[in-house]
């Protein structure tokens, strides 16, 4: 097993292995990491002999081998390291998003069915028994044909947050690739992923977005947006809608609604559990995405390596949100910024007053007030 990246999210991949996974069931190949003296794992690692390299290219060049690689790298590296282990023979699991540009995401694909080796996207709730099953329900009809979906999730951040490496936040990095960072590329993207994951099956077929309206708000110094109002109109007739950001004053967890023309699905509320209503009254309770191991993605891929497998989550199922993000990157309204008598500005970070109640009621509703009520100041 090869692992891209032991700092920051690698380090939780790299601690799932040591303490869950029977010891000899996966080996350490190798580590690729610029600094990973920052890593907590470096001194087992330096205890260990596990050889570390700077790039991909270098760990395949030594001679060394490896059945799977663990991609947590920086977002703007995710194709090209995937790429690199797919054409060495080697299986992948890549972090989200899939990569940076439905251009690049494209290349992953066509490189996973020329070499024969296959690619998970670890978008953790597509692993989980509660999105699978419904999943399943929605594929087979039960609740009608989809007909829009909606999702919030606000996740205040601090300073330290834009500050702890030097892509976040950014369109592109100091070198001038593109990451486009933002809620709805990072820390949010899960959940607008979710939605498409959970409504493409009906047709057996990959969204592509008809239109892409998305108003973009930020109230830290950064170049990219905190804050995103989105719609998005996709094949079938269906809605989207999804509200997202780091500039609220408290934090609101991840919820979502479905509704179909037969029915409709909710996860909300405290300690929320997936409910599905049909029309005619039946009730399905399918727990919750969270009662999976986050890291249920790893356990699957170590287990996958060597027999028949189709990947849960391949990148033609995160290809219609790396779609979105790159409408939404390529429009030209601008970046709103939040207006000063709004804004609250502490030692730590900042938020905007309002913020949660307003987004809170256009997820509700299915609405865009939100937009309304920020562009004309009178949140």
């Amino acid at each position: 097993m090869l692992f891209s990246a032991i700092n920051g999210y690698g380090f939780y991949y790299l601690k799932t292995l040591l303490e869950e996974v029977t010891p000899g069931k996966a080996i350490v190949a190798g580590i690729v990491d610029p600094e990973p003296e920052k890593s907590g794992h470096f001194n087992w690692i330096r205890q260990n002999n596990i050889p570390v390299f700077g790039s991909m290219e270098d760990f395949y060049a030594s001679g060394l081998k490896a059945d799977l690689a663990i991609i947590s790298s920086p977002p703007q590296f995710h194709v090209e390291q995937a790429m690199t282990a797919l054409n060495n023979g080697t299986n992948v699991l890549v972090d989200k998003p899939a990569g940076v540009g439905a251009r690049d995401v494209k290349k992953l694909i066509e490189t996973s069915a020329e070499t024969g080796r296959w690619v998970e996207v670890g978008y953790q709730w597509s692993f989980s028994k509660a999105v699978r099953e419904l999943k399943n329900d929605i594929n087979a009809g039960f609740y009608g044909s989809p007909l829009r979906a909606a999702s919030i999730c606000l996740w205040p951040r601090d300073y330290a947050y834009y500050r702890r490496n030097n892509w976040a936040g950014r369109i592109t990095d100091p070198e001038g690739r593109l990451v486009f960072d933002s809620p709805a590329n990072n820390a949010c993207a899960h959940f607008m992923h979710n939605l498409l994951f959970l409504l493409e099956g009906f047709w057996h077929k990959q969204f592509d977005p008809i239109s892409v309206e998305g108003l973009k708000f930020r109230v830290y110094d950064i170049e990219n947006f905190d804050t995103i109002s989105l719609k998005v109109g996709l094949k079938y007739g269906i809605e989207l809608f999804f509200y997202s950001s780091h500039a609220a004053e408290n934090s609101h967890d991840p919820e979502f609604i479905i509704e179909f023309s037969e029915g409709e699905v909710r996860y909300e509320g405290k300690n929320p559990q997936i409910i599905g209503r049909t029309s005619q009254g039946v009730i399905r309770n399918y727990g919750s995405p969270e009662d999976d191991h986050q890291f249920k993605k790893l356990l699957q891929c170590i287990d996958a390596v060597g027999e028949p497998y189709k990947p849960v989550c391949p990148p033609e199922a995160a290809l219609a949100h790396t779609k979105i993000i790159d409408r939404i990157q390529e429009s030209k309204e601008d970046i709103l910024t939040f207006p000063e008598h709004l804004t609250v500005m502490t030692d730590k970070r900042r938020w905007v007053k309002g913020l949660n109640q307003t987004m809170k009621e256009a997820y509700k509703g299915f609405e865009w007030l939100m937009v309304n009520v920020i562009v004309n100041c009178k949140l």
